[in-house]
């Protein structure tokens, strides 16, 4: 199996079982989107497994979480998945409400290029952490503009 890079900055296994919960989680996020961003040909769980000596299924459900909230891609080859940055993103505007703060950006990748728009709220760190995340596909930006102007003028009636 293949090698990957891996951050210099990983939590000794004792280190990482101590830390609560949402810390936890967090840190694991953040270690998986280091380990994808400095693997930009892919990554897959076993990979990760080998080299950090997570379990199959944490990693999974983290890596799950980053794709679902576009923070990263998984492409399927056969009954394999590789995980993959989602892309450096080129930033177009952060807009604060009290409660938390969006973040739209432009992304390409091997798949095209897309509009970003992720959902940031303060974590325990009092940083913003993502929590919610869409990637829009440039073809279709015009049609979901339309829409939701036509869903502004219709919530002003």
């Amino acid at each position: 199996m293949a090698k990957i890079n891996l951050p210099k900055d990983i939590l000794e296994r004792s280190a990482l079982k101590s830390l609560p919960a949402k810390e936890k989680e967090e840190y694991l996020n953040n270690l998986l989107k280091k380990v994808l961003d400095i693997n930009p040909e892919g990554v897959t769980i076993s990979q990760i497994k080998e080299s950090i000596g997570l379990t199959p299924s944490t990693i999974w459900h983290h890596l799950e979480m980053l794709k679902s909230t576009a923070q990263c891609r998984k492409i399927s080859h056969g009954n394999m998945d590789v995980y993959h940055p989602y892309g450096k993103e080129e930033q177009l505007g952060d807009f604060d409400t009290p409660r938390a703060k969006y973040t739209i950006g432009r992304v390409q990748n091997e798949e095209g290029t897309f509009v970003c728009i992720h959902d940031k709220r303060k974590n325990r760190q009092e940083t913003y952490t993502v929590v919610r995340g869409i990637a829009i596909p440039d073809e279709i930006l015009d049609d979901v503009i339309n829409t939701l102007s036509n869903a502004k003028r219709l919530l002003k009636k």
